[in-house]
């Protein structure tokens, strides 16, 4: 690499030096830096189980280190398997030099491989770098409905998107195990229908249910008083803008699920109990009797009958 080329990329000297390198000049759109030569292999290093053990392990931190400094939250490792009789001379080799287009050749994916007449599976790894349950989320603050990232242009981070799903799924597992008459409501139900997922940019899923059924859960009733953490690690509480319940990943980690309370017992309006805002508008009990389901996070989820008008009466855009 020309050191002009060098000098004006950032954070290149971190470690691991190859990766971040490679890395910080895929980035700054640098288009070629190598030039036509290769280094000549050098004495074996950590060849003893306790220097390569050591080494391992510094590598795991400096790999954790760098993802964190270039904001990498999702590393994905899949799985390949190279065919070794390209670029040897070999059918369709390509010449020496053409390194982008003959790795593509040889390169090709695998879900499971032949070995001893056993069929073993390649899992692809996923590894998230991103908030923990002992760190604050990465969502941070929330202006006019919308994370600071939005107003930069980005999505939810991955990491908080998969934690965000498993409240969710926490919640509604608690839910229809103690007969807790809920619904997907407001943009995680136009999601739904539209993406049959969360979209990108969201931060929060909002799930109503019957007031009458909160004496049903342990964890609901435990929460009406002081905040309460389950055994999954799960922080309940009540709200304080409002009578309704939130559920967070942790105490610590903020990423939640909105609880809306609605009574029921009018028998012609369904009316928020307690809480205040743009998610609290009545409409129909018709739109309740009878429910509906409808596919999310790849599972069934309860929502009310003919969601397109529901989310007309709710003002949902």
């Amino acid at each position: 690499m020309y050191t002009a080329l060098r000098s004006n990329l950032l954070l290149v000297f971190l470690f691991p030096w190859f990766l971040c390198h490679f890395a910080v000049s895929w980035l700054s759109l640098a288009q070629k830096v190598l030039l036509n030569g290769a280094f000549q292999d050098g004495r074996k290093l950590f060849t003893s189980y306790h220097t390569k053990t050591k080494r391992r392990n510094q590598r795991k931190d400096q790999f954790k280190a760098l993802y964190r400094r270039l904001q990498v939250k999702k590393v994905i490792r899949k799985n390949y398997l190279y065919d070794k009789t390209l670029g040897r001379g070999g059918a369709g080799s390509a010449p020496y030099g053409s390194s982008a287009a003959a790795a593509s050749a040889r390169r090709k994916y695998v879900k499971s491989y032949e070995h001893n007449n056993q069929t073993i599976s390649l899992l692809t790894e996923i590894t998230f770098y991103g908030c923990e349950k002992q760190t604050r989320s990465c969502i941070g603050q929330v202006h006019n409905g919308r994370p600071f990232y939005r107003y930069l242009g980005r999505n939810t981070p991955p990491c908080c998107m998969e934690k965000l799903k498993a409240v969710f799924r926490h919640v509604v597992d608690e839910f229809e195990n103690v007969g807790i008459r809920y619904w997907l409501d407001n943009r995680a139900l136009r999601d739904a229908i539209e993406l049959k997922g969360l979209s990108p940019d969201a931060y929060e899923i909002d799930l109503s249910f019957n007031g009458d059924d909160v004496q049903r859960s342990v964890a609901l009733r435990k929460a009406q008083t002081r905040p309460y953490t389950d055994e999954a690690g799960f922080h309940w509480l009540k709200a304080t803008d409002g009578h309704y319940f939130r559920v967070q990943f942790s105490k610590v980690n903020t990423i939640a699920i909105n609880l809306l309370p609605f009574d029921l017992s009018s028998g012609e309006l369904v009316r928020p109990s307690g809480f205040y805002g743009w998610k609290a508008r009545k409409f129909s009990v018709e739109f309740l009797h009878p429910m509906s389901t409808v596919l999310f996070l790849g599972k069934p989820i309860m929502c009310p009958n003919n969601v397109i008008e529901y989310l007309e009466v709710k003002k949902v855009k």
